[in-house]
């Protein structure tokens, strides 16, 4: 057996039959206060808050590289790029989905430090501040509106003037808006052919233009700020956070250390401890003790998994696969949300110069010019213009409304019962966006869609921000390197089929009228016509993805809602383990998730200082 496959092996065997936990299994370097693991982006705003203090050690275990400056990175329009690429992506895959085509649903996850940060969108939404309430009132005291606002601020460094934003019908609000926080955010510089003419027809069908929708009222139509520098470079956790402070001596960074399982012995009245990890680098099996806490930042998909590995989850999944059960924690890796998206394409008239002319020479390196030397044009940019809208939009009568009042929700666990049933009360409010249709510059595959060159493109995609399905995410074997498995239950139930039906039908009409509509010459994806409701559902069936915001599998909730962590991101029958990252977010919520992270993670540091 070669030496890789062995330590593989030794790995696997370690968390099927582990041996109690002794000092002499640790090796003879310094111990660390804070071991986190997972260097994306809660991870390194931890490591940056905590570690400002020099009597405090920090030492991040980061499994990808430390690359988080090329092209693909740092130069907004190239995102794509990175995403299904193993040098940035972990490149997950949802099970065969029954009610979208059987197929398995791309799940991309940011490798390296930066984690998805350097692969997203660089969207900076924020929710209405009705649903950040709901957190607190979900049982979770101290996460509400004003907190979230505050740690928003603390985060970011907003740059504009407001010249470049009136045309656009905005005027922000400078104290919604942070000053002097590590996170650069921007007005975008450049606007695709898109955003006048859907600003326009958007006001032929009555959808309201926002000054400003970080405030606390996201409803409506908006050019969305991004996390881009005034450089047009891509602001990520790691060039925000980390590389400002990578010399400081008490912050230590390991990458493509791959953590298997927790070493964790048996506590006092406060809990199981946590003294340290099990991880892999390289061929080589190590051991890392923590002096204070572990702090788990590893994400929606690998949180849950390290959890269940270390024999913390539901005793009926870890206990069959011959881990010893630690600790009873039943909800850990349940109550998977995410937002469901599906798109639809128009071949666009003329010559317009969207993002798919990059493909003719003359206008690639025109364009890299205009970025090179003015740091703007179509490599400077992403997709801007969204259109966050309640569920009356395209429930006029009721009918889907009356059809979510009636789903049973007996045979859920406890945790999405409760946050099921808040959806439902959410239904009626209409200062909860339930729908997010964004119009994207460039050709986007999908059923049947031919991508013709010479040819000018517009994306329609559409993000039901709320749906009602739960999915899971959890392990099927001992070996640490084995993804887990994810269960997305997309579309299996009625109401979000009907709203994703009644939303198409909506956004088809925003596409195909009014000035936008008058940039169409054919729509290609559908591309036959769809005459019915069963043709719609077909399709949706086979268009829908996801928009890569998983949260939930670790969820901040009351223990007897079937939470898994308290208000202090401690996770319950634990004396010194937290989870900082998406995995808490006990309910979906309309906002692309990155702003709401770096605001959790900046006040779950101030917790950890305060010793909570």
């Amino acid at each position: 057996m070669c030496c890789r496959r062995l330590c593989i092996f030794r790995l696997a065997f370690a968390i099927a039959f582990p041996e109690p936990f002794t000092s002499k299994t640790m090796p003879s370097t310094s111990v660390p206060d804070y071991i986190i693991v997972g260097g994306g982006l809660c991870g390194l705003v931890l490591a940056a808050r905590l570690s400002e203090d020099p009597g405090v050690s920090v030492c991040v275990l980061e499994s990808g590289s430390e690359t988080f400056h090329d092209e693909n990175i740092d130069v907004p329009a190239n995102l794509a790029q990175t995403w299904g690429n193993p040098n940035y992506d972990w490149a997950f895959f949802s099970t065969p989905q029954k009610e979208a085509g059987a197929r398995p649903i791309f799940l991309p996850r940011g490798k390296g430090l930066g984690g998805s940060t350097l692969i997203n969108v660089m969207e900076l939404t924020r929710a209405s501040s009705v649903e950040y309430d709901a957190i607190e009132e979900l049982g979770n005291p101290g996460w509400n509106w004003n907190e979230f606002l505050k740690y928003f601020k603390k985060s970011e460094t907003f740059t504009y003037s407001p010249q470049e934003v009136e045309p656009y019908g905005m005027h922000f609000d400078d104290n919604a808006h942070g000053t002097d926080g590590p996170l650069k955010k921007t007005f975008p510089r450049y606007m695709d052919t898109l955003v006048q003419p859907a600003l326009q027809t958007a006001d032929t069908l009555g959808i309201r233009r926002i000054s400003d929708p970080s405030a606390g009222d996201n409803r409506g139509i908006f050019v969305a700020t991004k996390s881009i520098d005034t450089n047009a470079t891509r602001s990520s956790a790691a060039s925000a956070y980390y590389e400002p402070n990578k010399n400081r001596p008490n912050l230590n960074i390991l990458t493509g250390a791959r953590v298997g399982r927790l070493l964790t012995v048996k506590g006092s009245s406060s809990g199981i401890v946590i003294r340290g990890v099990e991880y892999l680098q390289g061929d080589a099996l190590k051991v890392l003790e923590a002096s204070k806490e572990v702090i788990l930042c590893a994400g929606s998909y690998q949180t849950p998994k390290i959890l269940e590995l270390s024999g913390i989850g539901d005793p009926s999944i870890i206990g069959k696969l011959g881990i010893p059960v630690v600790l009873d924690l039943k909800s850990v890796g349940a109550n998977h949300q995410d937002h469901l998206v599906y798109t639809f394409t128009f071949r666009l008239k003329g010559k317009l110069e969207t993002y798919d002319s990059m493909q003719e020479p003359e206008v690639a390196e025109r364009q890299k010019k205009l970025y090179t030397e003015e740091r703007t044009g179509l490599l400077s940019a992403t997709p801007s213009l969204f259109a966050f809208l309640p569920l009356r939009t395209v429930d006029k009568d009721d009918i889907i409304l009356d059809s979510a009042r009636k789903m049973k929700l007996e045979d859920a666990n406890t945790a999405a019962q409760k946050t099921l049933k808040l959806q439902q009360q959410w239904l009626v409010n209409d200062r909860i966006p339930w729908i997010d249709i964004n119009f994207i510059d460039r050709f986007m595959p999908g059923p049947g869609a031919n991508f013709e060159p010479g040819k000018a493109y517009m994306t329609i995609n559409v993000m039901l921000l709320h749906p009602f399905n739960r999915g899971s995410v959890h392990i099927t074997s001992p070996d640490p390197l084995q993804n887990p498995v994810i269960e997305l239950n997309a579309f299996d139930n009625d109401v979000d089929l009907a709203i994703s039906v009644e939303t198409y039908k909506f956004a088809r009409k925003f596409s195909t009228t009014g000035p936008l509509g008058a940039l169409v010459e054919e729509e290609i994806c559908p591309a036959t016509e769809l005459k019915t409701d069963d043709d719609i559902k077909e399709f949706l069936r086979q268009s829908l993805g996801s928009s890569f915001h998983p949260i939930g599998t670790v969820g901040m909730l009351p223990e007897k809602d079937g939470g898994c962590v308290d208000p202090s991101l401690k996770v319950y029958g634990t004396a010194n383990l937290r989870v900082v990252d998406a995995s808490i977010i006990p309910i979906n919520i309309s906002a692309h998730l990155q702003a709401t992270l770096y605001a959790i993670a900046e006040k779950a540091a101030d917790i950890i200082k305060k010793g909570v």
